[in-house]
């Protein structure tokens, strides 16, 4: 009710009437209780306390209007401290700060808003501290407006010291935790020009405390915007702090990293710069920051725009140059940081380089880059980039001079990769400059020169080197010169190589390319003259590589053979001797020598040969050396040219066959030995126009010369030089053709390698004599006595004409028995009444005797002799036979031309010794019988010296080069060629163990077989020995020594003849 009254009162204006209303209000409801209390809130609306907030609210106002101002400020601060929810409500809290701000412009209440309420204060507190009534405004007012400036505006009026409001406000900010504009109005109320000039104790403390705390708040915040990524803010907060005025550092590091992360450089510069200023001593200093410039703007790659930039920043230039070189540096920008060096050191003057620290650095850095820029550029080099292992040397050579010598080598060798020979040259020439002492830039020079083609030039700059190095004060250089090669000893080994390669080649060669016949001496002269002996000698340095000498040496001289039939006014060697090839007359047989050097010059060889003109005939050493080696000749030849005279174009299947050339003797061993063949038509066109390389591989080829030759292909190739498949090869020298007669024999040295017979034209039939009873002496192979015809006046055993082995041998020659037939004969032997006493004494004394020889024209002969009895004549349609009845063979048939009647003591032989031991197929107590696959034939690589020369065109494999040793020591005679020697039998096929008396039963087994015997005759002679002469039969004397004679007629007619 009272309450009420008041109100009205109030609006009435009877203020001292609302007093005293408001006041019994007050004193009646003091009773009440909060439960009382809180019902009466809930149906009003009013909230209330014990004294009730409406009840004081009406009271201040009424208080106020009566002009009571310090009653009305004691009753609100009353109100607000007894009840802390009075600012939940706006209007009370609005009309809180209204009448607060009422209060405080008043005058008197002066006073009392200084001291409050309750607690007496002394005067310096009552000036520093604001009062209860200030602080309530204070803290209403930011309710109602949150911006500080309003409030500090409707402040101006206050009855109060500025200083105290400023604090009012700003620990009213402050415990709202609005840090940042608490120390904005603190800045303010500092730069405000009417506060006080001097500022007592207690205000100094608080503004100390306040500025402390509020700078920890505000760089919390800061973090915490950092850490949100609120960079702004940060800045905001940091400077805020900063701004305090504070002894604090670290502050303006923190913004700094914030300026970094949003790219304000110089911002941060200047942060650094005011934290080094006053503590030099601290971690963080402009360095910094340059650093984290420099990775920012490198990562971008505008080092050139941010050096730029960076003019504006207050460091010293030096080290922003250093920090952003070393930037360049960690990111591998190594040509990007000695630009940037180059820049530095053009900008700086030389004295800002060159003295104390920077100059340290500025060494150090250039080893490093010139190190790096090395090792870069060798890896560059490596994979194939040239261009850009120009620049990393040109770069390193550019910031570090004092290892000028070496970068220029590396110029060098990388010009030369990109065959810039010349720009090579310029700087190894340099290096040579620069250090004159040292072997490198001459070793490079002679590189370069050597790839540039100019050798001579190259081997002359080398053996200034090794001048330069015998000569030099510095002892590891001199020992080094131990290591380098000279050129002089590299031209001996070199011509030691030619001299061994031509060593085995014709004495005589036509050079293609001239024209002009060269002996070994010219060839050897012609070869060192050529521009490859000096890259050879240019090249190696420190070690001959003997294997590219070799190969060098034998892909030069390679040679063509020609082979053809001889005709009539070939070009001799007298001809040939002065003049070029290309200068002679014109006829058939020049003109055939002629275009076989174009051919040959054409193909790509440089070297011909040619019996005709290439062999001095009038020269007997001369002659008898090239018949023995023109087998081997043909063998090492890269190609063979086949002239076939009278063969005409287009050429025919089968014209081959019937080519005057495939009649000749010489012929077949060029065929034989020559490993590459191409025939040519009359006219030099290709034979059926083959285009192979090699005719003899051809089917079309292949399947003439086998009909020409009655042979396989297989059998040809299989041919040898040696003496190895005796009886084949005079079987094919027996279908060829001769103009000499001493040729049959001659033209067969070569593929018998035999090289102890001089050719003696005139003798005639006596060449062959002597070359059988050679082959036969060298090889045993008696099979060369299988024959009929005519008897050599050099040795009556040996025929007069090669055309005789026509004939087969096997017919003459014991059959070989079969293994099962053998063991049966040889079991039925050991259970007969056969003497095996005298089978072994037969054995032993046939196994005793040597094998045939020759003594001059003599020939010593072992075999088993059966005298006969006078012959008798009998008629036939074939004309005369003699016939005897003979108590060893029963009725024996000789068919000849001579008169038996005539001749003293008549005796058959049987001379195939071999085949009654089975010498060619025991070994070590070792026998082999039976049929099967002959062994295979050697091949070319087998059974070739390693010093011959292959032609490394030829489709065929290289075969393995020798060693330095095999090769400068291998034989140099011509049985390098040779396979192992062997007789003409079959080849063995099973190997059998045997003792002594089963060998000796076999003998006999194999006695009884048939076989062609030989008829003898006692030669009239003055000399004591006995001497015999062969009697030529028209055919052959097929006979068989009968079961029943007994050994002892065997063993007692075993001798060693002298045949005549």
């Amino acid at each position: 009710m009272h309450l009420l009254l008041g109100n009205m009162r109030m609006e009435s204006r009877d203020y001292e009437g609302a007093i005293r209303s408001f006041e019994h209000a007050r004193v009646q409801m003091r009773p009440f209780t909060s439960q009382v209390l809180l019902m009466v809130s809930l149906m009003t609306g009013w909230k209330f306390d014990g004294l009730g907030i409406q009840t004081r609210q009406g009271l201040c106002e009424a208080l106020y209007a009566a002009g009571r101002v310090k009653q009305a400020g004691e009753v609100l601060l009353d109100m607000t401290r007894l009840n802390e929810d009075v600012y939940i409500n706006k209007d009370i809290t609005q009309w809180v700060s209204d009448i607060a701000q009422r209060c405080l412009a008043t005058p008197e209440t002066s006073q009392f808003i200084h001291r409050g309420p309750t607690t007496p204060q002394s005067d310096d507190d009552t000036a520093a501290r604001p009062s209860p009534l200030l602080i309530e405004w204070a803290k209403a007012t930011s309710i109602i407006n949150p911006s500080w400036t309003v409030a500090l505006t409707a402040s101006v009026d206050f009855m109060a010291p500025r200083f105290t409001v400023y604090r009012a406000i700003c620990e009213r900010l402050e415990a709202i935790d609005h840090v940042l504009d608490a120390s904005r109005c603190f800045l303010q109320m500092v730069n405000e020009p009417a506060r006080e000039t001097t500022m007592r104790d207690e205000q100094a403390e608080w503004v100390s405390a306040f500025k402390q705390r509020c700078a920890e708040k505000l760089e919390h915040l800061g973090d915490l915007a950092v850490d949100s990524q609120q960079l702004d803010d940060a800045i905001t907060l940091f400077s805020a702090a900063l701004l305090l005025e504070l002894p604090i550092p670290h502050v303006f590091v923190k913004r700094s990293k914030v300026y970094m992360a949003k790219g304000l450089w110089e911002d941060a510069l200047d942060d650094v710069n005011k934290v080094t200023t006053p503590d030099p001593s601290s971690p963080w200093g402009y360095e910094r920051v340059l650093m984290e410039w420099a990775k920012v703007n490198l990562m971008n790659g505008l080092w050139k725009g941010a050096l730029c930039a960076a003019r504006d920043f207050k460091v010293p230039r030096f080290v922003t140059y250093r920090i952003l070189c070393e930037g360049l540096e960690a990111v591998e920008g190594i040509m990007d940081a000695i630009e940037c060096f180059h820049q530095m050191a053009t900008e700086l003057t030389e004295e800002t380089i060159t003295q104390g620290e920077q100059a340290e650095w500025v060494l150090d850095f250039k080893y490093r880059c010139s190190e790096k820029m090395e090792r870069f550029g060798d890896a560059i080099m490596d994979s194939k980039r040239r261009d850009a292992a120009i620049g990393h040397y040109s770069a390193a050579l550019s910031i570090h001079p004092a290892n000028t010598p070496g970068f220029f080598i590396l110029r060098s060798k990388v010009c030369m990769a990109k065959g810039l020979w010349e720009d090579a040259m310029d700087e190894a020439n340099q290096a040579i400059t620069l250090d004159p002492s040292s072997p490198r830039g001459y070793e490079t020079k002679r590189a370069a020169l050597h790839q540039a083609g100019r050798y001579d030039d190259a081997i002359q700059t080398y053996e200034t080197m090794l001048s330069k190095m015998a000569h030099s004060p510095d002892l590891q250089i001199r020992e080094r010169r131990d290591q380098y090669i000279t050129p002089s000893s590299t031209r001996a080994q070199i011509r030691k190589v030619v001299q061994r390669t031509i060593r085995h080649m014709p004495h005589v060669l036509i050079n293609t390319t001239t024209g002009r016949l060269q002996n070994k001496a010219e060839q050897t002269a012609t070869f060192m003259s050529l521009p490859i002996v000096s890259e050879l000698v240019s090249s190696m340095t420190t070690r001959i590589d003997r294997s590219r000498i070799k190969r060098e040496v034998r892909q030069y001289f390679r040679y063509v053979m020609l082979s053809h039939k001889w005709e009539d006014n070939e070009p001799l060697f007298q001809q040939v001797v002065h003049i070029a090839v290309c200068d002679l007359d014109q006829s058939p047989t020049h003109e055939k020598l002629q275009m076989f050097c174009k051919i040959v010059r054409d193909t790509g060889f440089i070297w011909a040969w040619s019996d005709t003109c290439c062999i001095n005939k009038d020269d007997n050493f001369v002659l008898q050396e090239s018949l023995v080696a023109m087998f081997k000749w043909y063998r090492g030849s890269v190609m063979t040219i086949v002239y076939l005279r009278g063969v005409h174009s287009p050429a025919m299947l089968g014209d081959l066959v019937k080519s005057v050339w495939n009649t000749r003797a010489w012929t077949l061993q060029e065929y034989v030995a020559a490993k590459v063949i191409r025939f040519y038509t009359e006219d030099w066109t290709p034979y059926l126009n083959l285009d192979a390389p090699n005719h003899k591989e051809s089917s079309e080829i292949i399947s003439e010369m086998e009909q020409a030759t009655g042979v396989s292909a297989q059998q040809l190739v299989a041919l040898r030089p040696g003496l190895s498949s005796i009886r084949e090869k005079l079987r094919l020298a027996s279908t060829r053709h001769t103009t000499m007669v001493e040729d049959a024999a001659y033209s067969l040295l070569g593929i018998f390698s035999v090289a102890g017979i001089p050719a003696i034209y005139g003798e005639r039939e006596a060449a062959l004599g002597r070359l059988l009873s050679h082959i036969l002496a060298g090889s045993g192979d008696t099979s060369i006595l299988a024959w009929t015809g005519q008897s050599s006046t050099y040795n009556s055993c040996l025929p007069s004409q090669i055309t005789v082995f026509n004939q087969l041998a096997t017919l003459h020659i014991p059959p070989r028995i079969e293994n099962a037939e053998m063991e049966k004969t040889v079991t039925t032997l050991r259970t007969s009444a056969l003497d095996l006493d005298l089978a072994l004494r037969l054995y032993d004394r046939l196994h005793e005797l040597p094998a045939p020889w020759f003594a001059a024209s003599r020939m010593k002969l072992p075999c088993i002799t059966f005298k006969l009895p006078a012959l008798l004549p009998h008629q036939t349609d074939l004309g005369i036979v003699y016939r005897v009845e003979t108590r060893v063979f029963g009725v024996v048939e000789i068919k000849t031309k001579q008169d038996p009647s005539r001749l003293d003591s008549l005796y058959l032989v049987h001379p195939w010794l071999d085949a009654l031991l089975a010498r060619e197929d025991m070994q070590n107590g070792m026998s082999v019988e039976g049929d099967a696959e002959p062994s295979s034939p050697h091949t070319d690589e087998e059974d070739e010296s390693d010093e011959e020369i292959e032609d490394d065109a030829l489709p065929h494999p290289e075969p393995k080069s020798p060693t330095d040793e095999e090769f400068f020591d291998a034989n140099d005679d011509f049985s390098s060629f040779a396979e192992p020697e062997s007789s003409s039998h079959p080849a063995p096929v099973r190997v059998i163990p045997m003792d002594r008396e089963t060998r000796a039963l076999q003998l006999v087994a194999r006695l009884r077989q048939p076989f062609g015997a030989l008829l003898l005759t006692l030669a009239p002679t003055r000399r004591r020995a006995v001497e015999y002469r062969r009697v030529a039969a028209d055919s052959m004397i097929t006979v068989q020594i009968r079961e029943d004679v007994p050994l002892t007629d065997v063993l007692d007619n075993v001798r060693m003849l002298d045949v005549l």
